[in-house]
């Protein structure tokens, strides 16, 4: 209509020229449409900006940094410590709501009266606080932070009960993928997630160092460094930041009459009342205030080892590994009370959440697993240790390594829960299989992610007992690290470590034990003569590169095959900020044969003294070599692997 076809340029022009030559009825879909299109235009604008507003990516930079200039002069603020909740939670499936009642024990454990109670509030939630004898003397709407103070101070060692009503309803839509953890079939959310936040929130605050400076922020740290004598941060956990420790929980949940619906604990009793299920669960031993409640249509499939009930609740469409789920929890429970010691609660749960997100994480006696991470993939082709296996065990092995001991809130406090628990899972995998290369792909695996993650690394990398929560070090190389000192020690002494390790601090109130009491524990088991491994592998930086320069072999009278292994290695200290350095070697590291070109079937291993960067080996094997190696179980951190191993060339 108004496109400019001719001498006719003006817009006004072309607008009359319009009005006389197309049909009114023309006009009048027009308009129709143009009415519609703001009825739809209105619609999402009244969802998205009026029910749901969100803030853009500036605004929410602008929003964190104000919050932490006008409230960070409260994070050392003495609170009060929860002892004890009882949970009455309220899912709603088909509205995607949820209500949550808290009854919250708190006590005093400092030396000091404390005269107000802060909180941090999601705005996504409607609170409601009871608190005895207090005056809600702040109210800051805009960043979502109250203060309380008590008409009459919390003496030391005296408790107060408050309660909390929380209540979230989905109203509309959102400009984003909405809250996927309150949904129609597959509700999970964590105890983080339905409750407000005592005290100053320090994970709201800006972490990269440019976007604070921009705003006029000191950098910001990762961790509070590690402290040989430890001090006042030693009171408190990484994962609860001081607010509790090891605390006992109950909780009453109700669901539509179609879910199941799932809390910590043992189940006590279960009935139903009008159109819900309720249930009623209760902690069998205190543990870390980090819990889930969830809610969805299951199956549930079951088995007993000893005490222990084994349960996986699952999408009746989604059974098919369901049996090797109970498998390696079974697995896992033999392989970790014989070595570390016993499980404290009466079951053992994987429960099925949907793929809006792809992860598997351990709670108190509960193991929360994404469909998408072995639910819906066909294993049936995989002989042996996979996926299931891998993840499985990792979370179980959390039972032990962060809910019956964890580190204090400082460097190194990582890798005492996930480095620990990579390497149980590694060891549970290890007791399937006798063969030694099917556990080099998965150590593969974990040494490439530490190499990636710290070329990646923007601040500075640590030896692995200042870990401060990187994942490329406490997942990738604590794991190959502590698999390779088995190796080199024996099983039997990490484990004996660990033991003794978990024994002394287990299930303890404060102090939190750090990593330098774990290698109190450790350096007892080293022999003097590898004593060097805990300096390179845990307290340093130590990078090597092997590499096999050439290798050749003849066929002796007797049958047999003489090979002859020509090798290259360097050792490397790397600092904080990547700068590396060539260092003398003087290391153990084995030399292995293979049979085969794919490198499946080592026929011959020995451990060698590696004292000079170029040195040559013979051996007499029994089988024809096709390869030959230098740490060919890949139990080292070796910068480049690929030139590890060359093909044996008949001499």
């Amino acid at each position: 209509m108004l496109w400019n076809r001719g001498i006719v340029s003006s817009l006004k022009s072309r607008i009359a020229k319009a009005r006389k030559e197309v049909p009114k009825k023309y006009f009048v879909f027009m308009m129709l449409t143009f009415t519609l299109w703001m009825a739809v235009a209105g619609f999402v604008y009244y969802n998205t900006q009026i029910l749901n507003p969100y803030k853009t990516g500036d605004q929410q930079e602008l929003f964190s940094a104000n919050y932490e200039k006008k409230y960070k002069k409260y994070e050392k603020v003495t609170l009060p410590k929860i002892i004890k909740i009882n949970y009455f939670v309220d899912i709603f499936p088909e509205e995607r709501g949820m209500e949550v009642k808290a009854i919250i024990k708190l006590t005093n454990e400092s030396h000091k009266v404390i005269d107000s109670i802060h909180f941090n509030l999601n705005d996504k939630w409607e609170t409601e606080f009871i608190i005895p004898n207090s005056e809600l003397v702040l109210n800051d709407e805009e960043f979502g932070y109250l203060i309380y103070k008590l008409n009459k101070g919390l003496e030391p060692h005296q408790t107060i009960e408050i309660e909390v009503k929380n209540k979230y309803e989905t109203r509309g839509f959102s400009n984003d993928d909405g809250n996927t953890n309150i949904i129609k079939n597959g509700t999970f959310v964590n105890n983080m997630s339905i409750l407000p936040g005592i005290g100053y929130a320090s994970n709201a605050e800006l972490s990269d160092k440019n976007t604070r400076k921009k705003y006029g922020l000191k950098p910001k740290d990762r961790a509070p460094a590690l402290e040989v004598v430890c001090s006042g941060a030693c009171m408190s956990n990484y994962l609860t930041d001081g607010l509790s420790d090891f605390i006992d929980v109950e909780t009453v949940i109700s669901t539509s009459s179609d879910q199941i619906a799932i809390a910590p604990g043992s189940l006590v009793k279960e009935w139903q009342e009008g159109n819900r299920n309720y249930y009623h669960y209760k902690v069998d031993h205190a543990s870390q205030n980090f819990y889930s409640f969830i809610s969805a249509r299951y199956e549930v499939a079951k088995r007993k080892w000893k005490d222990v009930d084994l349960e996986v609740y699952y999408d009746k469409k989604h059974g098919v590994n369901v049996e090797m789920m109970l498998d390696a929890m079974q697995r896992s429970l033999e392989y970790y009370t014989t070595n570390f010691g016993p499980y404290y609660h009466k079951q053992c749960r994987i429960i099925e959440f949907p793929r809006y997100s792809n992860f598997a994480q351990a709670f108190p006696g509960t193991m929360p697993y994404s469909e998408s991470f072995g639910f819906v993939m066909n294993l049936e082709s995989d002989k042996g240790n996979n996926v299931i296996d891998a993840i499985v065990s990792h979370e179980m092995a959390h039972q032990w390594w962060a809910h019956q001991v964890v580190g204090a809130d400082m460097q190194g406090g990582t890798l005492m829960s996930e480095s620990f628990a990579e390497y149980s899972s590694l060891m549970t995998m290890k007791s399937m299989t006798d063969n030694p290369m099917k556990m080099r792909k998965f150590l593969k695996y974990d040494h490439d992610r530490y190499l990636r993650g710290r070329s990646r690394e923007q601040i500075k990398e640590l030896p692995l007992y200042k870990v401060e929560n990187q994942q490329y070090i406490h997942y990738g190389k604590g794991s190959v690290i502590l698999y390779a000192l088995q190796d080199y020690i024996g099983e039997d002494k990490v484990n004996t470590a660990m033991r003794n390790f978990l024994e002394e601090f287990k299930y303890q109130a404060p102090p939190y034990p750090t990593s330098l009491d774990f290698l109190k524990h450790l350096e007892l088991q080293v022999p003097d003569s590898l004593n060097y491994l805990i300096t390179d592998w845990f307290k340093e930086i130590t990078l090597y590169d092997n590499r096999v320069k050439e290798t050749s072999y003849t066929v002796l009278d007797n049958g047999k095959y003489e090979v002859t292994i020509n090798v290259a290695s360097t050792k490397i200290k790397a600092d904080s900020i990547g700068v590396e350095t060539k260092v003398p070697i003087n290391d153990w590291i084995d030399l292995g044969i293979f049979s085969d070109y794919d490198e499946e079937n080592l026929i011959f291993q020995k451990r060698v003294k590696i004292n000079q960067p170029k040195m040559t080996f013979t051996f007499v094997v029994d089988e024809k070599p096709a390869r030959a190696a230098i740490d060919p179980r890949m139990l080292l951190i070796d910068r480049v692997y690929e030139d590890n191993s060359k093909s044996c060339q008949l001499k």
